[in-house]
């Protein structure tokens, strides 16, 4: 009898584990897009700087939008990819998921120093910042998870083109 039933809790948990991927596809990927959503928020008015100077290769303002959704999309796809991923330890998926979230603090405040505090040069250092912190995340990504990587990857690239437009920006305007 105790064997039955013991039985039973394997076979309901594997159905729980089969079926609760979406909800965790639903966290990472709308939880990042909201983290984007707070990014924007705190950023406040971000095309004030009509008085600037722009680097070349500046896309349009239009697009901006446009890639950041996307962008947090794939950023919400990758961490999902890497925490599903079963293969890898728990303790690196822990690891991992904490260095998103410092990674996701960098890039959640950059918005509020460059767009609503107008601070270009103290923002160029911070996207530093939030560069090696995405490169970090990144590399952990591609070691445990390769497409979780590659994804990453697209987004740690969009993040050093922002990089060359910030310090475009200001070596243009300021120096």
């Amino acid at each position: 009898m105790q064997n039955t039933n013991s039985k039973n809790n394997t076979n309901k948990s594997k159905v729980f584990v089969k079926h609760i991927w979406w909800l965790d596809a639903l966290i990472f990927i709308g939880g990042t897009l909201l983290l984007g959503g707070i990014a924007t928020l705190l950023g406040g008015k971000m095309f004030h700087f009509e008085g600037y100077e722009m680097p070349p290769a500046t896309v349009p303002k239009i697009v901006f939008p446009f890639a950041w959704a996307i962008i947090y999309i794939a950023i919400g796809v990758s961490t999902f990819l890497m925490w599903r991923d079963k293969e890898i330890k728990e303790k690196d998926r822990k690891l991992n998921l904490i260095l998103y979230f410092i990674h996701m603090f960098f890039n959640i405040l950059w918005p509020l120093i460059f767009f609503r505090l107008d601070l270009p040069i103290f923002a160029v250092i911070w996207l530093i910042l939030n560069v090696a912190s995405a490169c970090i995340v990144m590399y952990r990504y591609f070691y445990c998870n390769l497409p979780a990587g590659i994804i990453f990857n697209i987004y740690t690239l969009w993040l050093i083109y922002a990089l060359y437009l910030n310090l475009g920006l200001v070596l243009i305007n300021f120096l």
